[in-house]
């Protein structure tokens, strides 16, 4: 049994032995990427010699590659590096800072000329980002967060009249006048300046107005025009500007979200170097951010100050090993509800609510502001505690959570009216309102009120809502009368709503047809006139009229009068009859009367275009005969005719027939339901006796004919091998067409192989037993040979052989290696 095992293990070590070179060969690439790095000798490459850049870049390629550090590790053993080495490359990997702080997490990164780097990063550049996209609670936290605005220095502005020079800034002095020159001087770690024939020149801790004033007493020396007046000829002028500023090292510690040491342009101050940290993290502190130079604490920076009032108190400018510190929070309460920015707000201990006011933004416009709700945590449980707001100091504690309320949603003096009078809507309830002045606000009722009821809704013990009603015609004539209370509402009807819409119908031989609103005392000719007038072909004195009856004896359903008219219209003052409501007016077309109808053929006949129909019996012979029969060139057996969708009365039958093509399997077949093909039979049409035969069809408004040129090929579409057009040979079969596109692929269900011929007749092909009868080919004819279904579920024949096949081999395995 131990060796049976071993065995097996041998087997497996080689097997992984095999994955692993393979791993080896091609991750050969990955470890070729880089610079000043020979990856063919890199068992001999000391990892602390390399830079964080060639380290990134090694890391980078490696997680495009899906190469996690582990297996980093053993492609590098693969290659030689000893364990020690790999143990230093995945520490360096792991303690990679942030890529947007890249340039800022540097110890010793020498002074940056502004001149020479156009876009220099600084601190997040909105590439990547640590904090969540979601939007946070805790005031300021998001300021820090937001990839639009940058704080780093301008080094293009004016130099602060507060700057103090120091190591590393480049002083340009230019001389005219009298005599010309310029010096361009940087300010050396003695912090002084060197001119020739001057000496050194101490300008360190100065301002630039300073040094300018004790550079031009050293520079007297040698052009002593300097010290000549402003109109002498021998005057020599000088100015002294900042080209370069120097960078400062700043130490920023505590809860950033990246701490760590940054070079940083002088002119930074305490709010450039937090945005290049990412700011304050959840748990940092945003009111007590100190500044320690030399030891000592020289500065306390307060956040809220600078975003609530654009205090600056604080935002010192940096000085090289400056060190600013963010401790965690000390105290936070919570504002919710009505509150103009509601959130997490850091406070300090002597601060109370209306200092908190500030922050927040103080109430909203529907804030209920004479009461807060606080609630505190109280030792070991918590309490509520319920605040009025008079303006006096509201002491807070950590962990308060201040809820601001929301004034009632309701009126104190408020009521309304509504309905069919002149003015609808809201009104103020004044003392001793009563229906009546509410009535003359409203300035009175409509024509259309119904004066007999209207509605008084009023609200009791503020929840039951009741009704009360009155007469209207009682309230105008001030024989009744009502006082109105706080959150009453009138409505009064509207007499057209209280009934069926009454309406005119016309139809039938008018330019028109319409239904309109009943009118009253309205005659068959005005309905006419307004529907346009007669159409052509109108009889004038055939009109219908049916009327709605009200029978006891429930065997009437409509009474129905025959009217006659004139073409004109002419106006009859002797008739008296009337339309009355629902009357629904039908004007009747002369009889036999119809429109002209049209057929189109196309194609090789010898006259093709338009004709129109003669009768009722019109058929496809009496259009060849009319366009001249057939061109010498035309294809017979593709003859065609084209047949517009179904009629409006069938669109039931056109949607169920538009949802089964939408199901059909069967998609290189256009299934257009606007017009269909109808394939015809034109030998039979034209030989003898073939005139008015059942091949021979009866013609409708906009049929096309369509006559085929001859067709020399066959086209092969579908799931053949390659798709294409072949010369037609009687002779051959389908399945040699087939075979000449390159055969069925694999997705082909042969055995629904079907033909569409020129014509538009399709014809599949026919399964008995094993056999397949393929249809009869013509020119022109397209084979089609449709795809296999997709497979929902279950096995395929190939899987279940291939799985019985990787069984077996397993059990045959199993029994070598046990005999």
């Amino acid at each position: 049994m131990v060796l049976k095992f071993g065995f097996y293990c041998g087997i497996r070590k080689n097997i992984l032995l095999g994955l692993f070179n393979l791993i080896l060969i091609l991750s050969s690439g990955f470890l070729t990427y880089g610079q000043n790095i020979d990856s063919n000798n890199i068992e001999n490459i000391d990892v602390d010699s390399l830079s964080d850049d060639q380290i990134r870049v090694y890391w980078e390629q490696a997680q495009k590659e899906g190469y996690t550090l582990d297996e980093l590790g053993i492609i590098a053993a693969g290659r030689g590096m000893s364990q020690v080495e790999i143990a230093k490359l995945k520490r360096r990997v792991s303690s990679l800072p942030p890529k947007t702080h890249l340039d800022r997490g540097k110890m010793n990164s020498p002074p940056i000329d502004s001149n020479k780097e156009e876009n220099p990063l600084f601190g997040r550049t909105g590439e990547l980002t640590d904090r969540t996209e979601e939007k946070s609670e805790i005031f300021g936290y998001d300021f820090f967060n937001n990839p639009n605005i940058s704080f780093e220095p301008n080094v293009n502005l004016a130099t602060p009249a507060n700057y103090q020079l120091g190591p590393g800034d480049e002083l340009t002095i230019n001389i005219w006048g009298a005599a010309e020159n310029t010096y361009n001087q940087e300010v050396g770690s003695d912090g002084a300046i060197r001119i020739e024939n001057v000496g050194p020149i101490y300008v360190s801790g100065l301002s630039v107005e300073e040094a300018k004033s004790k550079i031009n007493s050293n520079l007297r020396r040698i052009y002593s025009g300097i010290s000549a007046s402003a109109n002498s000829p021998y005057k020599v002028f000088t100015d002294v500007t900042i080209t370069n500023i120097r960078r400062v090292q700043v130490n920023i510690i505590g809860e950033v979200e990246v701490p760590g040491t940054y070079s940083l342009s002088a002119l930074s101050t305490v709010l450039n170097a937090l945005y290049a940290a990412g700011g304050p993290n959840e748990n940092g502190t945003f009111r007590n951010i100190k500044i320690v130079r030399g030891g000592e604490q020289i500065a306390v920076f307060d956040i809220y100050k600078y975003l609530v009032e654009g205090s600056n108190a604080g935002n010192e400018f940096l000085e090289d090993q400056d060190v600013i510190i963010v401790s965690p929070y000390e105290e936070r309460v919570e504002v919710e509800g009505a509150a103009k920015r509601p959130g997490i707000y850091e406070v300090r201990s002597e601060e109370s609510f209306e200092d908190l006011k500030e922050f927040f933004g103080s109430f909203s416009s529907d804030a209920y502001k004479e009461r807060v709700v606080i609630e505190r945590v109280t030792g070991t449980q918590r309490s509520i505690k319920d605040i009025i707001v008079n303006g006096e100091p509201i002491p807070l504690k950590d962990g308060d959570i201040i809820t601001i309320g929301q004034i009632v949603d309701r009126y104190e003096n408020k009521i309304s009216i509504a309905g069919a009078v002149y003015r609808p809507g809201s009104y103020e309830l004044e003392d001793n309102t009563t229906l009546s002045a509410l009535f003359d606000k409203a300035l009175g009722v409509r024509d259309e009120a119904l004066m007999g009821r209207a509605i008084l809704y009023r609200v009791i013990d503020g929840y039951k809502r009741t009704a009360q009603s009155f007469s209207v015609e009682e309230v105008l004539d001030k024989s009744y009368d009502l006082p109105l209370r706080r959150e009453d509402s009138i409505y009064v009807f509207d007499k057209n709503n209280l009934r069926e819409k009454l309406t005119l119908t016309i139809n039938g031989a008018v330019n028109k047809p319409m239904t309109i609103d009943y009118v009253d005392s309205l005659k068959v000719e005005d309905l006419i006139a307004i529907a346009g007038g007669f159409k052509e072909g109108a009889d004038v004195s055939v009109i219908d009229i049916s009327r709605r009856v009200n029978d006891g004896s429930f065997e009437t359903l409509s009474q129905n009068f025959r009217w006659s008219s004139t073409e004109d219209l002419k106006l009859d003052k002797r008739s008296n009859f009337n339309l009355k409501p629902f009357d629904q007016v039908s004007v009747r077309y002369l009889k036999g009367y119809s429109t002209l109808e049209e057929v189109k053929v196309e194609g090789e006949v010898s006259y093709p275009g338009n004709y129109t129909l003669s009768d009722k019996n019109y058929r496809v012979s009496d259009l060849l005969s009319k366009a001249g029969g057939l061109s010498p060139y035309a294809n017979i057996e593709g003859a065609t005719l084209v047949r517009k969708r179904f009629s409006d009365d069938n669109e039931e039958q056109q949607e169920l027939l538009l949802d089964l093509g939408n199901h059909d399997s069967i998609t290189d077949v256009q299934k257009k339901i606007d017009d269909f093909r109808i394939g015809l039979n034109l030998n039979k049409i034209l030989e003898p006796g073939g005139k008015h035969s059942k091949y021979d069809l009866i013609l409708e408004e906009g049929d096309i004919l369509t006559i085929p040129s001859e067709k020399q090929t066959v086209e092969v579409r579908g799931e053949v091998l390659a798709p294409s057009l072949i010369r037609y040979d009687k002779s051959m079969s389908l399945k040699q067409y087939i075979n000449g596109s390159g055969g069925f692929t694999s997705e082909a269900k042969k055995n629904k192989t079907y033909v569409i011929y020129a014509n538009g007749e399709v014809k599949s092909t026919k399964n008995f037993l094993f056999f397949k009868n393929y249809p009869r080919l013509e020119p022109g004819s397209v084979i089609l040979v449709p795809p296999k279904p997709e497979r929902t579920g279950g096995l395929s024949v190939q899987e279940i052989i291939g799985i019985t096949t990787g069984l077996g081999t397993i059990g045959l395995i199993i029994d070598r290696l046990s005999n």
